[in-house]
């Protein structure tokens, strides 16, 4: 129960900051065009902001379509299955998505963000507090995705072995809605 209730709140935490996030892109693609077509003078920061939270936006988007189960999937085989071959072939997909998670977004998305970081390269037209933002902050949405990916396929691999070793009917196989 303590998972479920840690899901859900990590479910409800990415939906509202994703929300929070097209928000602010919206706006500030709505700024943009307002200056440089009636006050003819263009922001110079919506732009960058516009791109990064698109950046943002994708890559945690990817996260919480996971973690939903709404990703994109291709229902050849499950349907062929049976319940237990449904739930082992939910186990081989998941270690599948857990390695490349883990593997490329997790490790390769934190030896990005430190390389960037370490290395101080900056976004020329966005200043926060009198300094220039660090790109290195913009590409940890790489890393934070790939530990929820991780973790959510975690989840579902623990999920599908409970329910191979008790032999439950009640609970859904990957892909199969109740």
């Amino acid at each position: 129960m303590i998972i479920k209730s840690i899901n859900n709140l990590l479910i409800r935490a990415l939906c509202g900051i994703l929300a929070v996030f097209m928000v602010v892109m919206i706006l500030s693609v709505v700024w943009q065009v307002f200056t440089r077509f009636v006050i003819k003078d263009p922001s110079s920061f919506t732009d960058e902001l516009s791109r990064y939270l698109l950046i943002w936006i994708g890559v945690l988007g990817g996260a919480y379509t996971f973690a939903i189960k709404r990703h994109l999937a291709l229902e050849i085989i499950a349907p062929k299955l049976g319940r237990n071959g449904q739930l082992i072939l939910s186990i081989i997909i998941n270690v599948v998505i857990l390695a490349f998670s883990s593997v490329v977004f997790t490790y390769g998305g934190y030896d990005l963000v430190s390389s960037t970081l370490k290395n101080g390269q900056i976004s020329p037209g966005i200043v926060i507090f009198g300094n220039n933002l660090l790109i290195g902050y913009v590409y940890l949405a790489v890393p934070l995705a790939g530990a929820i990916i991780s973790y959510f396929g975690v989840v579902d691999i623990v999920s599908s072995f409970v329910a191979l070793i008790k032999k439950e009917s009640d609970v859904p196989a990957e892909g199969v809605s109740q």
